[in-house]
């Protein structure tokens, strides 16, 4: 007898796949900004811009990095209403997490290294900062039925 909850139902792999790309991309976040700091000589925190092209593009880099990984991810997942499955919903929510991801993954690293090249604390303050910003990002299982306004029978399809 043909089942329908079983031709829903997402594979188990997916929410490691998408827990594991989320901590992989943290902890090389978190090892590399570790590593610079401890390789570079710091000359201090400076607020002040005066010279340093790299102050307002890392500012805006950081925020804009936020904010456009976060209307994307937003507007891509308005469009999964319209997918016919549960399966199909997961596989283009997932592309929307990664691409949130690199608009937060990315700053974070410009940051680190101009950090490495100027020694100006800043640099690392803004990366903790996106790095606050993508642990709370984290792909859950809640996070995920939320943005996706699952029905019922899906819900009961993803708990397994």
């Amino acid at each position: 007898m043909y089942n329908n909850r079983e031709s829903i139902q997402p594979s188990p792999a997916y929410f490691k796949l998408i827990t594991l790309v989320h901590a992989a991309l943290l902890i090389g976040q978190i090892l590399f900004g570790v590593v610079t700091y401890s390789i570079t000589n710091s000359t201090g925190l400076n607020l002040k811009p005066g010279n340093d092209v790299f102050f307002y593009v890392a500012l805006l880099l950081t925020v804009g990095g936020m904010l456009m990984g976060t209307f994307l991810f937003k507007q891509q997942v308005a469009k999964l209403a319209d997918k016919a499955s549960l399966r199909e919903k997961l596989t283009a929510y997932q592309a929307a997490l990664i691409i949130r991801f690199a608009f937060s993954n990315g700053p974070s690293m410009f940051g680190i290294v101009v950090y490495m090249l100027t020694g100006n604390l800043f640099y690392m303050i803004l990366t903790t900062l996106n790095v606050l910003y993508f642990i709370w990002i984290r792909p859950t299982k809640d996070k995920i039925k939320e943005d996706l306004s699952l029905t019922y029978e899906e819900e009961l399809a993803m708990e397994g």
